[in-house]
């Protein structure tokens, strides 16, 4: 049984469908930017949208640079290994953590 919807449900589902446009994503610590923005990468990747050479992602520490980083390997490698090419699935952290 799904828990309860996120009162920024709207704005997560744009970072991870709205592919054809620059977004700045701000958010506290521990509210899931990271799992977000993996998603969104491997959406865009999977649909064409952009090439590995025309992504930018920044953040402000190199921890959440390393953390992205190997989490993007994460989220590449489950988009790769996905049924039928469901990257948006296969993107998606198992784990269900929310941390940024």
């Amino acid at each position: 049984m799904p828990g309860p919807e996120l009162v920024d449900a709207a704005a997560r589902a744009r970072i991870r469908s709205s592919l054809d446009e620059s977004l700045l994503v701000e958010a506290a610590a521990g509210t899931g930017k990271t799992s977000e923005l993996v998603t969104r990468i491997v959406n865009v990747l999977a649909t064409g949208a952009a090439e590995v050479g025309e992504i930018l992602a920044v953040t402000f520490t190199e921890k959440a640079a390393g953390e992205l980083k190997l989490r993007l390997r994460e989220g590449l490698e489950r988009a790769r290994r996905a049924p039928d090419g469901d990257a948006a699935s296969g993107a998606a952290r198992s784990d269900g953590d929310a941390a940024s």
